[in-house]
């Protein structure tokens, strides 16, 4: 058995895992930005409700509605902070799997010219041989007109 074909199984099995840790790697960038979305979302809401506790504010309205809309925005705050927490760690996890998804890839690349190599080799290999057997055939026809 050529040795490109014995290494074919094993390129195929990195090229397959290059794919799943690349796919993994798209999913963990995926929660990134709709964590960041999120964060925004929660960031634009906020800025609303504190033009609403502000204009409240100035027309002097009732101390428990100004209490209730205090309440609120801290909690506001607090899942703005919760959400910022979290993109950090998903950017953490993306970080970790992008590195996975480079080394996999690296090695992919690096068996499928291992195998390319091995492939030229045998056809230069191959070439070489049916020269041979052609310069062979030629001369093995010149002695027979000869006799």
């Amino acid at each position: 058995m050529k040795r490109s074909n014995k290494l074919k199984p094993v390129a195929s099995h990195a090229k397959n895992q290059e794919q799943e840790a690349a796919r993994i790697f798209a999913e963990a960038q995926k929660r990134v930005t709709d964590s960041e979305n999120q964060l925004q979302q929660l960031e634009n809401f906020r800025a609303e409700y504190l033009m609403k506790y502000q204009s409240l504010s100035q027309q002097k309205g009732s101390m428990s509605k100004l209490l209730d809309y205090q309440a609120f925005l801290a909690k506001l705050n607090q899942g703005i902070g919760q959400a910022s927490h979290t993109i950090k760690l998903c950017c953490q996890q993306r970080d970790v799997l992008k590195q996975q998804w480079v080394q996999r890839r690296t090695r992919c690349q690096a068996l499928e010219a291992v195998v390319e190599k091995y492939q030229q080799a045998e056809r230069k290999k191959e070439s070489y041989q049916e020269q041979l057997e052609q310069e062979e055939l030629a001369q093995q026809r010149f002695h027979l007109k000869r006799y």
